[in-house]
């Protein structure tokens, strides 16, 4: 979906009365679709294939990475990047709460869960030799752990008076 999206969505649920922003008051819907917002940050992850087509060559089913640097530096600007569009989309509504400091955190982290299900991505940049059985294990509690506590701040923000 997009990290702007769940920041948006937030920021409704913060300006409508409490416990009405699932149902009554904007953005009237349920607290899946901020955990579906938070954990596809959409922009990030466009910009990874963007740059996995400049930073990868395909030779039949096998892709090699040919700019490691590149592709690493990517990985952390990506990160930082879902990391800014949150933290500047809730700054500009002015609608920042202490426990944006957690919310804030989920996009980036979702998408480096992201690159660590997928392979030849930029995580491959940063970390080359781990494990596929780790690695995927690592990604599927990361998501199940964001999930959940993307829900949780949801409803916390549904239970708050604006």
């Amino acid at each position: 979906m997009s990290t702007l999206a769940y920041a948006a969505i937030t920021t409704r649920r913060d300006r409508s009365p409490a416990k009405a922003s699932r149902t009554a008051s904007p953005p009237g819907l349920k607290t899946y679709v901020d955990t579906f917002a938070a954990l596809v940050p959409a922009e990030v992850l466009t910009a990874h294939a963007l740059l996995i087509s400049l930073t990868t060559k395909t030779a039949g089913a096998t892709t090699e990475i040919v700019d490691a640097v590149t592709l690493a530096w990517s990985f952390y600007g990506l990160i930082l990047t879902a990391l800014v569009l949150y933290v500047g989309a809730r700054i500009k509504a002015g609608k920042w709460d202490g426990l944006d400091y957690f919310r804030a955190a989920i996009p980036p982290l979702a998408f480096v869960g992201w690159t660590m299900l997928q392979r030849a991505t930029a995580f491959d940049a940063v970390c080359p030799n781990m494990r596929d059985a780790p690695r995927t294990a690592v990604a599927i509690f990361l998501a199940i752990g964001l999930g959940v506590a993307t829900s949780f701040l949801a409803g916390k923000a549904d239970q708050k008076e604006p």
